[in-house]
């Protein structure tokens, strides 16, 4: 009986924490502390409805019924932890990376967000050698193409994922570009914080990125996948527009070509040379 109580209560705690979170703003710090007190009360359930079952095996008595539903609903709360657990136990405990660990971008406008029990606005230097090694694949993007084209596609890719853009500079003479922007987690709402710095010129362009966890000590991989994402979207944008652009050449040779045949006088001196 209390096995199921206790289990059928964490579920209630965890749906209310989840519900109260994702759709009407509990502060995230909270939530944490109220999931978790509903998983560590999804624990003591699945213990006690193990062990229940084991003395009904042994002794015939009733209640496999709600012992076999405190298992039920324990699962349900332990599927989310028990889903992170890979990720928690093979990549390295940090909260943030970044394309430039050696010059990391600062963050401004998310300066004066972070408040409280969020993390650190300043890089920490000692997840650059966990980051090289879990993630190398985490660099800056250089391209050939003009600075303001490669800004623009950046911009565009912003939008196109949905970032909440909180601040941003077009690229100018001597100044690079920059966005400052935020994501949430798709399944819990977790905020994670983005800057974004376009540097180049009139013929090449650099994009690096910092994607930052606002809340938590473990990112799960979440942030180099969301930079991952961001790069290939960026490489994507910039081969189209290369592709529309070589096509646009064509287009216009051969529309060069067709008004130089049609020139009158063209077709009767290739005749009379040949």
């Amino acid at each position: 009986m209390w096995s199921y109580r206790i289990a059928a209560l964490s579920v209630l705690v965890f749906a209310g924490g989840f519900i109260w979170h994702r759709f009407f703003g509990l502060a995230t710090p909270l939530a944490f502390k109220i999931m978790g007190a509903a998983i560590a009360g999804a624990i003591i359930a699945a213990v006690l409805a193990v062990a229940a079952l084991v003395a009904i095996w042994k002794d015939g008595d009733r209640g496999a019924g709600r012992a076999t539903a405190a298992l039920f609903f324990a699962a349900l709360v332990l599927a989310a932890p028990l889903w992170s657990l890979p990720a928690l136990v093979t990549l390295p405990r940090l909260y943030e990376v970044t394309s430039d660990p050696a010059a990391p971008l600062a963050f401004d406008r998310v300066a004066r967000i972070r408040q409280g029990q969020a993390n650190p606005v300043r890089y920490e230097t000692a997840f650059a050698p966990l980051q090289a090694q879990a993630y190398p694949d985490v660099k800056p993007l250089i391209v050939q193409r003009p600075l303001v084209d490669v800004y623009t596609s950046v911009r565009d890719v912003v939008k196109t994922l949905d970032w909440q853009i909180l601040e941003e500079q077009a690229p100018e003479a001597r100044r690079a570009g920059r966005i400052e922007a935020v994501d949430k987690t798709l399944l819990f709402g977790f905020l994670e914080d983005v800057v974004i710095r376009v540097t180049g010129n009139s013929e090449s362009a650099r994009v690096d990125i910092r994607s930052s966890s606002r809340f938590g000590q473990h990112d799960l991989g979440r942030n180099a996948e969301r930079v991952r994402r961001f790069m290939a979207e960026v490489k994507s944008r910039l081969a189209a527009l290369e592709r529309l652009e070589r096509m646009e050449r064509v287009v216009a040779a051969r529309q060069a070509e067709e008004k130089e045949k049609a020139k009158p006088g063209t077709g009767s001196r290739k005749r009379d040379n040949n």
